[in-house]
């Protein structure tokens, strides 16, 4: 299985992984505190097991994480796309309630980015390949759903 990623999306991949390495190294220096203020009750050391939680929690990421970089590929956006593609701006019109959105499909992982959609979320997914003036039937959550792909760019 490979990941696609925007340029912008892998780089902030990238920076993710700088935080959480960061982030485990300071609950270590963090833990090692706890340990010095009270060394004969560690058992007890609420800081300490709060550490240690913390550390499996960011290590399971970081791990998460890596798996996804080592099969990363990155895809520069298409130009001027013809179908609707990774890195493509489309302007959407719901069938049911005729509100219009415009967004970008990105990465695999968009962090956070309120105007990009993952290719692979059940929308994204689902228009991958269609052409401006299509209706796109799609399975949102259970329900049928239908868009029109009103502009590529």
């Amino acid at each position: 299985m490979c990941y696609y990623f925007l340029p912008k999306d892998f780089r902030k991949l990238n920076r993710e992984i700088e935080h959480i390495i960061c982030r485990i190294k300071q609950i270590g220096r963090d833990m090692g505190e706890s340990c010095q203020e009270g060394a004969e009750t560690f058992h007890d050391n609420f800081a300490y097991e709060e550490g240690e939680r913390q550390q499996v929690m960011w290590s399971r990421r970081l791990r998460e994480f890596m798996k996804v970089m080592e099969k990363a590929q990155i895809v520069p956006p298409e130009k001027k796309p013809e179908k609707v593609a990774l890195g493509s701006k489309i302007t959407i019109c719901d069938g049911d309630t005729q509100e219009e959105k415009t967004f970008v499909i990105g990465s695999y992982m968009t962090f956070d980015d309120p105007e990009s959609i993952s290719y692979n979320s059940p929308l994204g997914s689902q228009l991958i390949g269609a052409s401006e003036g299509d209706v796109c039937e799609c399975d949102i959550a259970g329900k049928k759903r239908f868009y029109e792909i009103l502009e590529i760019c």
